[in-house]
């Protein structure tokens, strides 16, 4: 029920919108009827039939997401690592970034109506409590966020691009290290805009909440869930539409420095997801 915010680093990475890497992909998506509920606790204490509800319902959707979207995961899978090995990829880098919105998308219009039902059901003291919960979180973020000045928050920008290329690619040449500190000091930072833009998200979602019970309600909860930057977030999407740019350009210029070593490191790292998809689509 929060607002979503996405960030891309290199080409593959764009799977991460989806799939969770921590623990292992097969791990957490044979578990998300408990680790939802779970997260969820963080922001609002569910009642037994609303818990009971939403684990039939994430049940209900792991299965078809199972046998939907998965076998189109490991298809754009096998595409890409095509499109790797033949260099192709220069060419075909926009469409796995449609894929992965389609992706996203799909997902979502599959969910919505169902999230829509599940907020609606939210007394006013879970209401409150959630709220609450989303106000102080997003309070502490911002400050911890104020607590860095701009150059220690370029050097952590600077640290996850490398450890995001290291871990696709292997280890970095210096020539790719300049090319990541070029592509880091060339994106534009988003923190102050993105807090703007989830606390009038917040104060829209707050409103939608206050009328959940009725149908002009429940169609504003579900705007915002399906479009979640058409409050105030017009600044940040052309901020993301820039550094999505840059992501592009350097991403594909890295693409070309690769090593065999590399290109074996990332095509292996393909593989592994795929296989864990087939795993997953079997089960």
């Amino acid at each position: 029920m929060t607002n979503l915010n996405k960030s891309s680093r290199i080409l593959i990475v764009l799977l991460g919108v989806f799939f969770i890497q921590a623990c292992g992909i097969k791990f957490w998506y044979n578990r998300l009827d408990w680790v939802v509920p779970w997260y969820l606790d963080d922001y609002v204490e569910l009642n037994s039939q609303q818990e009971d509800t939403l684990e039939q319902l994430l049940e209900l959707k792991t299965e078809w997401h199972r046998s939907n979207e998965l076998p189109k995961y490991v298809s754009m899978l096998n595409r890409m690592e095509a499109d790797i090995k033949s260099g192709a990829i220069h060419q075909t880098y926009d469409r796995y970034q449609r894929d992965m919105r389609g992706f996203y998308n799909t997902l979502l219009d599959e969910m919505s109506d169902n999230l829509v039902a599940q907020t609606a059901s939210l007394t006013d003291e879970q209401v409150k409590q959630l709220m609450d919960n989303l106000d102080k979180e997003a309070k502490k973020q911002y400050e911890e966020f104020k607590e860095k000045t701009d150059e220690e928050r370029q050097e952590e920008r600077l640290e996850r691009l490398e450890d995001s290329f290291d871990e696709w690619i292997g280890s970095l040449n210096d020539d790719q290290e300049e090319l990541i500190k070029e592509m880091a000091s060339l994106l534009k930072s988003s923190g102050e805009v993105t807090y703007q833009y989830r606390a009038k998200w917040r104060d829209a979602f707050r409103t939608a909440l206050a009328e959940r019970k009725t149908e002009g309600g429940k169609a504003a909860i579900k705007s915002l869930i399906t479009d979640p930057y058409q409050v105030g977030g017009e600044e940040l999407n052309k901020i993301r539409e820039y550094n999505g740019n840059i992501y592009k350009e350097y991403q594909l210029k890295i693409f070309r420095t690769l090593s065999a070593k590399q290109k074996r490191h990332l095509l292996e790292e393909i593989a592994d997801y795929r296989e864990d998809f087939e795993d997953l689509i079997d089960d």
